[in-house]
């Protein structure tokens, strides 16, 4: 009697502990069934939507769970513990055998489940990490006169020496076209040699945390206590990441110092060989920034700035009329060199083959308010333009 009470507590404790490691070993598949699924749809979005390539240590943290979680559900399902449990030694032995196994497994996904937490899990896919091809409407109409431009910007990004790159001028010269144009030609670039190239636009109203936020979008770090964050260690974050990586970050539309050490964007130099590029209207921002090179952008000389008012207006519609020519010319003029200006109130009169209208848009365009100046008279122009020759014709 006494042994056979001592071999039923025996039989019971074995049974209880199968139990409850079969019970956590159930609980701990399901949660890592989750943090799969939350991976991979990570994953997926960058994949689809910014053509990123996921880190090779998270496709195999992804095989590795994958493969634990089927073997874990195949376990549970023909190991589980019967309650008709004969009371023989050789199921006590049987049963010992299923819970080192169980034991075995549950330690092994414990294991894989603490390796899934990852705080970017995509990559360069060789077009440009991280970044987005800016969008444009017929851009490339926009760029005579640019070329040149372009061209030292983009050797600024191949040389060691040049961390910080400044583009300033009035606006409407171009700044916007020439930073998208090399943008566009590193993303176009299979091998460009950086791990990130990153697009902000910064605009009037300066918002750091503004600029983290798209940062962070771009690396890929995706993290719900994001939000909860303080701007520094929101900085911390973007910092431990920028830091180990290639960087190429595009700011445009700067109008005051951005701090970038604060918004957590590791300084460029010859280790890193990272680049920031921003354009700005000051040279004052320019200087505040710490620019290593300043390339001032100048309006188009009278005999490019005229051909591509003629582009944009179309040839036909200017030789139309002896008098459409010399008035266009005059329209051209006014917009002083500017090839958003050119682009835009050309294409707007595209349309218009009598002299009256296209004395009436020189009217327009010489009596501007007064109480406007610089940039702002020249996007008034643009705009008062454009609605009074949609409106009256």
């Amino acid at each position: 009697m006494g042994k056979d009470f001592k071999s039923m507590v025996t039989r019971c404790i074995y049974v209880g502990k199968e139990n409850d490691n079969a019970k956590k070993l159930k609980t701990i598949t399901e949660e890592l069934r989750d943090l799969h699924n939350s991976v991979m749809k990570r994953v997926k979005m960058y994949e689809d939507q910014q053509k990123l390539k996921r880190l090779e240590k998270v496709q195999v943290w992804l095989r590795q769970s994958d493969a634990a979680i089927k073997e874990a559900e195949e376990m549970l399902m023909m190991y589980m513990p019967s309650s008709a449990s004969n009371g023989s030694n050789v199921m006590m032995n049987s049963s010992h055998k299923i819970d080192k196994k169980i034991c075995k497994m549950l330690k092994e996904v414990q294991e894989i489940k603490r390796r899934g937490t990852f705080d970017v899990v995509v990559e360069n896919s060789g077009v440009g990490g991280g970044s987005m091809m800016i969008s444009t409407v017929d851009r490339d109409d926009q760029t005579v006169g640019l070329e040149a431009v372009s061209g030292l910007v983009w050797r600024c990004l191949t040389v060691d020496n040049t961390g910080i790159i400044g583009l300033y001028g009035v606006e409407g010269v171009g700044k916007t076209t020439v930073l998208t144009q090399v943008n566009n030609r590193l993303l176009q670039h299979k091998s460009n040699g950086f791990d990130f190239v990153i697009w902000v636009f910064v605009s009037k109203n300066l918002n750091l945390e503004k600029i983290q936020d798209t940062i962070r979008e771009k690396i890929g770090f995706l993290d719900r206590s994001w939000t909860s964050k303080t701007e520094e260690e929101k900085g911390g974050k973007i910092f431990e990441i920028l830091s180990k990586k290639r960087f190429a970050l595009f700011l445009d539309d700067v109008w005051e110092k951005v701090d970038l050490v604060k918004a957590g964007v590791p300084p460029p130099d010859g280790q890193n060989r990272s680049k920031i590029v921003f354009t700005t209207c000051s040279d004052d921002v320019c200087r505040e920034m710490g620019t290593q090179t300043k390339i001032k952008m100048e309006k188009l000389s009278w005999e490019r700035a005229w051909d591509l008012f003629k582009k944009n207006a179309g040839e036909e519609t200017v030789k139309s009329h002896p008098d459409i020519t010399k008035v266009a010319q005059e329209v051209a003029a006014k917009c002083d060199g500017l090839p958003l200006a050119l682009v835009t109130i050309g294409r707007a009169m595209a349309s218009k083959k009598t002299p009256q209208e296209w004395r009436d848009a020189l009217y327009i365009l010489s009596n501007s308010p007064p109480n406007f100046s610089g940039p702002i008279l020249l996007t008034f122009k643009i705009l008062h333009i454009i609605c009074l020759l949609l409106l009256r014709f």
